[in-house]
């Protein structure tokens, strides 16, 4: 598994995401050709070698030509992105980060999404942090892409809605979800292009994933920090199984209508849960409990909290951040004698270890034929081991 790091020890924004994917991959001059397919003039990008805290790093900068005050909504920039002459990938992944970018602008700014004026991110340089963005993570192919957690900063930024508290407003939309913290920093160390970027592209938050390096790059910020202001990221390849993390939510429940646990559960499920379960317990008092227990991405944490809370009687969640190992998978679909089953398969390390019939299928075959759910499932299973030979 082609697995792309970003250690993120002092924030991340659009310029050093660009500058340390140019380090990583060696391409400068292979990606500043792959710039002029974007329909934009009137500026010149430029990188540079540059040294922050005696490590060598990349710099990258976007310089008009003239100055610019051009305000473009969220359609003005699809057009740029659909006039250029990207791969159809580069250009799937720009707009998902700019509609990424505008749904938070607009919430923000309590305006539809379509008349938010983007301001600086909507300026040419923003335009090309993001699709150049694109454009490297196409070069390099990673799949999967995990970010440390990021220092925010503190204190106040100018915005061209004046003077804003870091994390700014549209950044601190789009950082739901993802773990952050204070490194005692006061500037701004998350920029909203930055945090567009995180948001589209994470697969993961946490520490440096299990995985042989194969290249490191550093890309520089601009400000001069107490620490090295760098942006660090490595491309290894994870031998066995695909690894990630997850949260554990978990609340004990025991005033609460036994009725309304199944509503809460499909409602989990629906909302992207990766598996809810109950366990009976005993309580303080000799009360008999349940101990609802939600399993979700990183990404999720907020949204599944908010349905417990507003869903359940309980007051509080614990939740602990867990390392979570999973095979590659994969769902067939195959005809069989009680009609078309899916196939989930299992692969570690490329190879096919696990088949198992998919239960509402099997549970479908069996209401259609009248025959037992075990006799179509133990049937359908050994065709599923023929399959591992």
């Amino acid at each position: 598994m082609r697995t792309l790091y970003f250690d993120c020890a002092s924030g991340i924004s659009g310029d050093m995401i660009i500058s340390s994917l140019v380090s990583l991959t060696g391409a400068r001059h292979k990606y500043l050709d792959r710039l002029k397919e974007i329909a934009l003039e009137g500026y010149h990008a430029e990188i540079k070698d540059v040294v922050k805290s005696s490590i060598k790093a990349l710099g990258f900068k976007v310089i008009l030509d003239e100055e610019q005050h051009q305000h473009r909504n969220l359609n003005d920039i699809f057009s740029i992105i659909r006039e250029s002459r990207l791969n159809n990938d580069e250009k799937k992944l720009s707009r998902e980060i700019f509609e990424k970018l505008g749904q938070a602008e607009a919430k923000v700014h309590g305006q539809p999404i379509n008349e938010v004026h983007f301001h600086e991110v909507g300026a040419v340089d923003s335009i090309i942090d993001i699709v150049g963005t694109s454009i490297l993570i196409n070069m390099i192919k990673p799949d999967r892409i995990i970010f440390s957690p990021l220092p925010v900063g503190g204190g106040s930024v100018d915005t061209a809605h004046g003077r804003l508290p870091v994390p700014a407003p549209a950044t601190s939309e789009l950082l739901k979800g993802v773990p952050v913290y204070d490194n005692g920093i006061h500037t701004e160390l998350v920029t909203p292009t930055g945090a567009a970027i995180v948001s589209a592209l994470s697969d993961g938050f946490g520490g440096m994933p299990e995985m042989t390096i194969n290249e490191v790059g550093y890309g520089s910020g601009e400000k001069d920090l107490s620490v090295p202001n760098l942006l660090r990221v490595f491309l290894g390849e994870a031998e066995g199984c695909e690894k990630d993390r997850v949260y554990l939510l978990e609340t004990n429940i025991d005033d609460m209508n036994p009725q309304a646990m199944g509503h809460i559960m499909d409602r989990l499920f629906k909302e992207g849960a990766l598996d809810v379960f109950l366990q009976p317990v005993i309580m303080k008092k000799s009360r008999p409990a349940d101990v609802l227990s939600v399993i979700c991405k990183t990404t999720d944490l907020i949204k599944m909290q908010d349905i417990i809370f507003k869903e359940t009687t309980s007051f509080g969640i614990r939740r602990q951040i867990m390392d979570r190992s999973k095979l590659d998978r994969e769902i067939i679909s195959t005809e069989t004698d009680y009609g078309t089953v899916r196939i989930k398969l299992g692969y570690l390390g490329g190879r096919l270890i696990k088949a198992m019939p998919e239960y509402e299928d099997v549970k479908k075959a069996a209401e259609l034929t009248s025959l037992p759910f075990n006799t179509i499932y133990n049937d359908i299973l050994c065709k599923c081991k023929d399959m591992l030979k």
